[in-house]
């Protein structure tokens, strides 16, 4: 059995758009199907189908993901840790991995090398993940150092240096 993935259906309490919808369930769905290509949504699940863009990674915490790994991808049914989960579709697996950091300060590192926000890198991470570049500066707070791994499941995105 694979681990799961629960994407947030709403931004966290500490981000300026705080309870609004992140929109990364239809993202995630336009990442692996065209418009053309009907699909019966899981049971229990609302998704608005004229939500544009594409989730094609997620960012996560930790060092335990690698190449290969299956995922479930899931969201929470109700309030998040205290409710069943919905499984969005079949495992998916795990095309490429980057590690990712946010120092705290305001500054990416990708691999180990600082991101120059001027680069075009910098502003196809936040797009890959289903996020205005606004909305992924606030997910990684000020002040709070974050080290994980861009978890990817689409084999054209390339992130190398």
């Amino acid at each position: 059995m694979s681990r799961f993935i629960t994407f947030s259906q709403k931004f966290p309490s500490y981000h300026p758009r705080k309870g609004q919808p992140t929109h990364f369930v239809e993202q995630f769905y336009n990442s692996l199907f065209s418009k053309n290509n009907l699909m019966d949504y899981p049971k229990g699940l609302e998704v608005d189908d004229r939500i544009l863009g594409v989730k094609k990674h997620t960012i996560r915490k930790g060092n335990r993901w690698k190449v290969g790994d299956k995922f479930s991808p899931r969201v929470w049914s109700g309030k998040p840790y205290h409710s069943k989960h919905i499984i969005l579709c079949k495992d998916i697996e795990i095309k490429k991995i980057w590690s990712f950091a946010a120092d705290g300060g305001g500054y990416f590192y990708l691999n180990g090398e600082q991101l120059d926000v001027t680069s075009e890198l910098q502003a196809l991470i936040p797009l890959n993940d289903g996020l205005s570049s606004e909305d992924f500066l606030n997910w990684f707070p000020v002040n709070k150092a974050f080290e994980g791994q861009i978890i990817c499941w689409d084999d054209n995105i390339n992130y190398d240096l």
